[in-house]
């Protein structure tokens, strides 16, 4: 499919509170990971992975280091733009397992004035599920090296189309794409949900 977007799929992170790496947890028949590259590679030319261990190789995937390790997910963000083959690229984090494919779409049909489409729900910024344009890799990389790690003071300094709720259920109803996988008790929900 011609999309002109790449897909980074941040796989970093400490997963604190998960109390293991939350790339490699099992999901049907592979991991997170494979699971949310399968379900939103149809829509993306390309598909990457920042971060995580290298043992998360996929067919048809790029894995990438973080080139600032540690400092979460701006530096996964920075890294997937250095490495995407096209100017908007769709960053997802690996803890949300059940973004609509249709999101991307959306998002790049309201990219043209801007350099990030972010949804927003309940005044909250959701900043790993967005689209953003690759030419923000210096920006970001300007942000880190003055020891700035979140999203938002990314957000801060661009120019945004936020995605109100009502847009966001035209193509997720339910808003299952915010639905994150932090901890045990989420995770096993997620999976009795996914098995109904």
């Amino acid at each position: 499919m011609r999309s002109g977007c790449s897909l980074v799929i941040l796989a970093g992170g400490q997963s604190r509170r998960m109390g293991r790496d939350k790339a490699g947890l099992p999901a049907g028949d592979g991991t997170l990971v494979e699971h949310l590259a399968h379900r939103l590679g149809p829509v993306v030319d390309e598909t990457i992975v920042a971060g995580g261990s290298a043992t998360l190789e996929l067919a048809g995937v790029r894995r990438i280091d973080d080139r600032h390790p540690g400092l979460g997910p701006l530096a996964g963000m920075h890294a997937g733009f250095l490495a995407a083959r096209h100017s908007l690229v769709w960053v997802v984090a690996c803890d949300l397992p059940d973004v609509e494919p249709a999101l991307g779409p959306l998002m790049r049909s309201l990219a043209n004035d801007c350099e990030a489409v972010v949804p927003l729900l309940d005044g909250e910024p959701e900043g790993v599920c967005a689209l953003y344009r690759r030419g923000l890799a210096p920006r970001i990389e300007a942000l880190l090296i003055a020891g700035e790690r979140s999203v938002r003071s990314l957000l801060a300094r661009c120019a945004v189309r936020y995605l109100t709720a009502l847009e966001l259920r035209a193509v997720d109803p339910g808003l299952r794409s915010f639905r994150n996988v932090n901890t045990p008790a989420d995770y096993a929900t997620w999976l009795k949900t996914r098995s109904s």
